[in-house]
């Protein structure tokens, strides 16, 4: 049997998509009358009871502007505004469909694990003041200069791709709540001297033609599922007189996906970058029991070396690339060399070569499967409810400044929203 090249097939074309519309909407906070200042929150009530009508995230952004009353200059972190959101929390009803404290620095980990210089320096400078360095985009203070942002909410269950429905009784709110100018910014500026106006989520919503919104709930049995990755947070302290460090964690969900672990001092100086300085410090190697089972079986293991030393950090990182399914995807991106890259010791993140970019991404999925939009992937992690689960991290030497430990917890959780009384329900 003979073949031709799909190039050569004129018989297919793409069909017409079914009968809708594409709506942009902006929605305006819901409290503090529009203006807030560094270390406050900012909150977003979506719309419910919409009929037909589901939300787009992925083509979603939140866009604001920052205003620097200091009297001098401040920048920001070299992940731009975002790294000054300290913690994301969606409400569904009277739940809590997420939580994550210290989100900024989950953040910071995953723009160098998923971003180039390149990117960092151009399209991210661009719409949130990213950078490619240790610090980004200036926000001047001659005649209280601003700076005007946009940024999606990535990493967060919102980013599932299945469109939200709005058609549920109970509305979805987010909350953002910002970091102090001294942990989140460069700069002498107060948290009150930083203002953020002009504030709004712009949304694009999906709404649908009566005929496919009856076809679409005939064929989803009911109810509308949507899988969702999580993340859950926990921290632990390293002070200067430890050489190992055991923490139990307190994760409890049905699918324990990977573990991300920054090391970041403890003090933050108002000058030196915070959020997106991570150390290596002497780490001779890691690793996590669930239930009394090691994960994973041998040891991933550093150098343990106390100078920088060619090569620093391969085994951890070839870790990180196979959590990110990225260990043979030579086009892969990402910025994990910028500024002192995975060597630096214990730097004060001061300037480029004293900020460190170290990270630990620990794959525990069973399957690996890649999900995309054509594809479910699986849920493969590790079933951890009911059981232990505790980080051991073990170094040459003891660190020379206090540390904090933030440990996140990748998951999958399932939403439901019953067809018939237009009520969410979340399984973890």
């Amino acid at each position: 049997m003979s073949a031709s090249t799909q190039r050569l097939n004129y018989s297919q074309v793409p069909p017409r998509a079914s009968s809708s519309r594409a709506i942009r909407n902006e929605i305006v906070p819901t409290n503090s009358g529009g203006s807030y200042t560094m270390n406050s929150q900012i909150i977003f009530d979506l719309p419910a009871n919409l009929n037909n009508t589901f939300c787009d995230f992925q083509s979603s952004y939140v866009k604001l502007t920052v205003n620097n009353g200091d009297g001098a200059d401040i920048k920001f972190h070299g992940g731009g505004f975002p790294s000054c959101i300290k913690q994301i929390v969606l409400e569904l009803g009277g739940q809590t469909l997420f939580s994550c404290d210290n989100w900024n620095t989950l953040y910071e980990m995953m723009l160098s694990l998923d971003t180039s210089a390149s990117f960092r320096n151009n399209a991210g400078e661009r719409l949130f003041g990213a950078g490619g360095d240790f610090d980004g985009a200036t926000i001047t203070h001659t005649n209280n200069a601003t700076r005007q942002i946009c940024f999606p909410l990535v990493l967060t269950p919102l980013m599932a791709n299945r469109y939200f429905p709005l058609i549920g009784r109970d509305r979805l709110r987010i909350r953002l709540i910002l970091d102090t100018s001294a942990r989140s910014l460069l700069g002498a500026a107060t948290d009150a001297e930083v203002t953020i106006t002009d504030v709004a989520l712009v949304t694009y919503n999906l709404e649908l033609g009566s005929d496919v919104m009856a076809m679409v709930a005939a064929n989803s049995g009911g109810a509308f599922k949507i899988a969702m990755p999580s993340y859950q947070h926990h921290q632990a302290s390293l002070d200067t007189t430890a050489t190992s460090l055991v923490a139990t964690l307190g994760f409890s969900m049905s699918s324990l996906n990977r573990i991300l672990i920054a090391q970041t001092r403890q003090a933050a100086i108002a000058a030196n970058n915070h959020i997106g300085n991570r150390s290596r410090l002497q780490l001779n190697r890691f690793f996590v029991t669930i239930g009394g089972v090691k994960y994973p079986m041998r040891d991933v293991q550093d150098t343990g070396s106390a100078v920088a030393v060619t090569g620093e950090g391969a085994e951890p990182f070839a870790e990180a690339l196979i959590s990110q399914r990225a260990l043979c995807a030579w086009s892969h991106d990402s910025s994990i060399q910028a500024d002192g890259g995975f060597a630096v010791l214990d730097g004060v993140g001061a300037a480029s070569a004293t900020t460190g970019s170290f990270l630990i991404d620990l794959d525990l999925e069973s399957q690996r499967v890649a999900g995309g939009e054509g594809s479910l992937g699986l849920v493969a992690g590790v079933n951890c409810i009911g059981q232990v689960v505790q980080l051991t991290m073990e170094y040459a030497a003891a660190a020379g400044n206090a540390h904090v430990i933030d440990v996140f917890g990748e998951h999958t959780i399932l939403c439901s929203l019953d067809l018939n009384t237009l009520t969410w329900s979340i399984a973890v």
